[in-house]
């Protein structure tokens, strides 16, 4: 029976990554999405200790994480560090969560599919918060291309879509355990069988059909109150203030070869000349991708002045005569500790602000401990990171003028920031109008490593109903508008330009997400905990002989 339940985790396993976007399936395969997970739910109920959960949990995160994270490999020479930590953290996550979802499955099987799907909602949420942070391979994502069921977020979060697929999980695996499989359940009940009976077999099959019946409906309720939510959201105009035009670069260099950045200069200026030629008129804003300037602007402008020798950047920025968002180091001391940063460059070639990013990548951009020399030593020696990025301390909106009159408001998200929820909503809060997010995934080779970042990055715009622009080296360079659409998009992995002409939304009043922030998971993990001392009680009145 224990290898029947360690096949069921590893279906899991395979079928899970599947569901999300991939080399198969560009987007995610919702079909997939509401089933992947449910023989891990069987074999975590069917499972006869916390032990055996343990066992459990470090298959299916071991064997997820790597099929579904395999471009890690491409990291360039930390590739062993960070497909090997995601694993690692992956299988230690997965390893403390299989015995609280096995604690959770022993309850009623009137409340256990909830209690499944609270639990897993409440681990999405907890392992994108935080330094190691990771918010890749949620459960919402086979879902995305659902724009009638993804408009809740802007109330719930991403997380109310995780809770409807978590829960649509547990009630696939409730349904085939009753109808097909009919798995011993220690500590709770056992299926029916002829050995009790003929009578009671059926009484108690009839029961449990009732149960799952009641279930199916009570989501049933849940998923129409959301496809309706949809409904009306998709059809509610949201009031547009102003438009924009700007010209997405999409150099496809690959920043992290040395010898090219003169040749990736070249390439961004020409296809900036390009872009303007194809939108007919000198744009609002240029946007290049992260990382498009190798050094320092502020320290580098000898550099700039004559690279590339052709046609060097700073007369060609003066010439460009509109503003240029791009991505650049920037120095913060004298000890020339440098920020993975955003500047934004005036007409006149004079940065005017710059972003610093917040959330660095673990264990590539940012290392525990780093000024600690033994550590320091042992990273740069052993690891080979030579150095790491300062991390932001705000968040900068930057304003520029409008041709047509006004001004432009964005918030500058870089790379894997997107990603967060908290990070873009308070852009927002801090008065952005836009999110304009700066990429550079060139190094990983693959389309799905770049389709499961805009995937994740794609809610962002419905969740606080603004424009989000994503101006990147490889892909997935895009337009998404406040409904999640995609209104113009770049073929990946290929030298281009886009020209487009962008919306600025702006709602008569903030989205509950916007305002509220990540109330869903923290309520959800409230009420597992007041579920485990509700429990704990109950025992101890038991045993003190109160009942």
């Amino acid at each position: 029976m224990r290898t029947r339940r360690i096949v069921l985790t590893l279906l899991s396993a395979l079928l899970f990554p599947l569901a999300l976007p991939s080399e198969l399936f560009a987007f995610g395969n919702p079909f997939i999405g509401i089933w992947a997970l449910s023989f891990f739910y069987l074999a975590l109920l069917s499972a006869e200790s916390t032990r055996e959960a343990v066992v459990h949990g470090v298959l299916f995160g071991s064997v997820s994480t790597a099929i579904a994270n395999y471009w890690l490999m491409y990291f360039g020479q930390f590739s062993a560090w960070t497909l090997g930590g995601v694993i690692a953290g992956y299988t230690g996550y997965n390893a403390l969560l299989a015995p609280i979802l096995w604690y959770y499955l022993r309850a009623s099987s009137r409340w256990r599919p909830f209690l499944f799907a609270a639990a897993w909602t409440g681990y999405e949420y907890l392992k994108s918060v935080g330094f190691l942070a990771y918010p890749w391979g949620l459960s919402a994502y086979p879902f995305n291309t659902l724009l009638h069921l993804t408009q809740m977020v802007d109330v719930t979060g991403i997380w109310g879509l995780c809770f409807l697929a978590s829960l649509a999980n547990a009630l696939v695996a409730e349904g085939l355990q009753h109808a097909f499989l009919r798995l011993p359940v220690p500590g709770g009940r056992r299926a029916p069988g002829l050995p009790m009976g003929l009578l009671r077999s059926s009484i108690s099959v009839i029961a449990q059909a009732r149960l799952l019946g009641a279930q199916a409906l009570m989501f049933a309720l849940l998923l129409v109150a959301a496809l309706l939510y949809g409904v009306v959201k998709l059809r509610e105009p949201i009031p547009v203030v102003g438009r924009f035009d700007a010209v997405l670069v999409q150099q496809n260099s690959d920043s992290w070869i040395q010898g090219n950045d003169v040749e990736t200069l070249r390439t961004a200026e020409e296809l900036t000349d390009q872009g303007i030629r194809m939108l007919g008129h000198r744009p609002d804003v240029v946007v290049w991708s992260e990382t498009s300037l190798r050094y320092p602007f502020t320290q580098g402008q000898s550099f700039y002045q004559a690279n590339p020798p052709d046609r060097p950047f700073i007369p060609f920025l003066r010439g460009l005569g509109t503003y240029l968002v791009t991505g650049s180091p920037y120095i913060v001391d004298t000890r020339w500790d440098a920020m993975n940063a955003v500047i934004l460059l005036n007409p006149q070639a004079k940065m005017t602000d710059f972003y610093g990013k917040q959330h660095l990548v673990p264990f590539a951009e940012s290392f525990p401990f780093w000024d600690i020399p033994i550590v320091r030593s042992f990273v740069q020696n052993a690891i080979g990171l030579e150095a790491i990025w300062v991390p932001g301390r705000k968040y900068t909106v930057f304003r520029i003028p409008l041709k047509s009159g006004g001004e432009l408001r964005f918030g500058t998200p870089i790379c894997f920031e997107d990603a967060f929820g908290y990070l873009c909503r308070n852009f927002v809060r801090h008065g952005a109008e836009v999110l304009i997010n700066l990429t550079n995934n060139s190094w990983s080779n693959t389309d799905s490593a770049q389709t499961q970042h805009f995937v994740a990055a794609r809610f962002r715009s419905i969740e606080n109903r603004v424009t989000l622009v994503r101006s990147t080296n490889s892909g997935l360079t895009s337009v998404v508008d406040a409904y999640g659409r995609i209104t113009a998009r770049l073929p990946m992995f290929r030298k281009d330009v886009l020209p487009v002409t962008v919306p600025i939304y702006k709602p008569a009043t903030p989205t509950i997400y916007t305002r509220f922030g990540d109330w869903l998971p923290v309520a959800l993990l409230l009420l597992l905990l007041g579920v485990l001392i509700a429990d704990r009680i109950a025992e101890r009145r038991a045993r003190d002989g109160f009942y």
